[in-house]
């Protein structure tokens, strides 16, 4: 029973606030602990002596937002604010290989920036101290958090969904357990059964014995389980041999942990952040050339010159997509004709000579100029720069519980669909994509998927 009016998520997005607002003030710290340390304290400047002299710490201001921004950026690509508690040596793991990548990226930065030479020796001092803080502050951030969720929570709510046999298998495991509350569902005729079972038993946890599923029941329900915002852990066949299997830390049994969305809290905000960067640079320098496609247009195929279109967005939302017209006139209204002789079956329609583009629209779809005023929309919040495509409304009519996890993210100009075939992918490895990196992004692999979109992109493979 709760003791406070506040819900998990609201106590776990304080506690993300807490962490990335507290290391930005101990990063300051460290960047004047180590300047005083550096260049003012006798035993260190003994050992080491500042060959060049004690420069001005104002010249260093200049320095610290770049240190500042990116401790912050390793830190969340080392995934220091994940959705986990971890247990101290993990932590000190973690911090280790975090303040190591800002090092890495701190001496790279002072390298190419050759206004003033910055303290190869600073660097690593501030890096040092930085650690040291960083990780004595997490794993007490950790305890109070763990200690404030009990105390306004309760006990962890387990809930069980399996057979009346491993609930007595499960019930003997668990016989010394009493940090637990334990409730047990053994019967399942739809996804309502679940969902009614977590909000009136106020399930924490769920943990699934896919032994009271059949198989393609089982794949069906799993993934729209993700909804009901509780982690989900599924239950290795009992008995088995304990040292072959990962036990799960709370509950002492052999669960299989399923991967949660990585694009939430804090990681949502840095990667809107760098859309709108990237937006608002892309515009300022192409605004020309982008001026130029317009007269272009104009001149060979007339007006209008943006096609918008309705999509299908975040959590099923519908908005105005924005592209430059590269068909006739009307072109949609052809849709349902065309569609049986789609290339890539029904789900998604795509064909390579489709009758309605344009000799100029060609060219534009080959090297994706058309897709630049989406920025537009990445600017206003309907898209982010990487993400699953947004699909048509008659596309997304054919979306099953499976495919529809592609839309608790905001779609996305480019993705893994993109660099591996483009149109060339078919419907099901494109959901399949989608998924992968809904559930394992990273600023690094979103780099990533940029770079490799301008190589795919001028290679032309599946621009059509």
């Amino acid at each position: 029973m709760k003791r406070f009016n506040i819900s998990r998520k609201t106590l776990w997005d304080i506690y993300i606030f807490a962490k990335v607002t507290s290391d930005i003030i101990l990063s300051l710290a460290s960047f004047f602990i180590a300047y005083h340390l550096r260049f003012y304290n006798p035993i260190f400047t003994r050992l080491i002596p500042p060959i060049k002299g004690i420069p001005e710490i104002e010249k260093y201001y200049y320095f610290l937002p770049f240190f500042v921004t990116l401790c912050l950026l390793s830190y969340s690509y080392s995934g220091l604010y994940k959705k986990n508690v971890t247990k101290i040596f993990d932590e000190f793991i973690v911090c280790l290989k975090a303040n190591f990548v800002a090092l890495l990226l701190l001496v790279t930065v002072g390298f190419f920036y050759r206004s003033y030479e910055y303290s190869r020796v600073f660097m690593l001092t501030a890096i040092f101290v930085n650690f040291i803080f960083i990780f004595l502050w997490h794993i007490s951030l950790d305890y109070f958090y763990q200690k404030y969720v009990k105390y306004f929570f309760g006990k962890p709510r387990v809930g069980f969904i399996c057979s009346e046999n491993t609930k007595a298998k499960i019930l003997k495991y668990l016989k010394q357990n009493k940090m637990i509350k334990k409730f047990f569902l053994d019967t399942v005729n739809n996804k309502n059964d679940i969902e009614n079972f977590v909000k009136t038993r106020n399930i924490t946890e769920l943990v699934i014995g896919y032994e009271i599923f059949t198989t393609t029941t089982f794949q069906q329900i799993l993934p729209e389980l993700v909804s009901l915002d509780v982690p989900i852990r599924v239950l290795v066949s009992l008995p088995v041999r304990l040292s072959d299997v990962l036990l799960d830390s709370t509950l002492g049994i052999p669960v299989v942990t399923l991967q949660p969305l990585s694009l939430i809290g804090v990681n949502f905000v840095i990667k809107r952040a760098m859309d709108i960067m990237i937006s608002i640079l892309v515009f300022c320098f192409l605004l020309i050339p982008l001026l130029f496609v317009c007269l272009l247009i104009y001149l060979f195929d007339g007006t209008p010159i943006f096609f918008v279109h309705r999509r299908v967005g975040y959590g099923g939302k519908i908005f105005k997509c924005v592209k430059f017209r590269t068909m006739v006139k009307d072109a949609h209204k052809m849709w349902r004709d065309l569609l049986r002789y789609s290339e890539r079956g029904n789900k998604v329609f795509k064909l390579k000579q489709d009758p309605r583009v344009t000799p100029l629209g060609k060219l534009l779809r080959k090297y994706s100029i058309d897709e630049i005023p989406q920025f537009y929309n990445v600017l206003k919040g309907d898209m982010s720069i990487v993400g699953p495509r947004p699909q048509i409304v008659e596309e997304a009519e054919f979306y099953d519980a499976y495919a529809k996890r592609r839309l608790m993210i905001l779609p996305g100009l480019t993705g893994l669909w993109q660099i591996s075939g483009r149109a060339d992918v078919g419907f099901e490895e494109m959901i399949d994509f989608d998924l992968y990196y809904m559930e394992n992004w990273s600023i690094g692999l979103d780099i990533e998927i940029i770079l490799k979109t301008i190589f795919a992109i001028f290679s032309t493979k599946g621009a059509y």
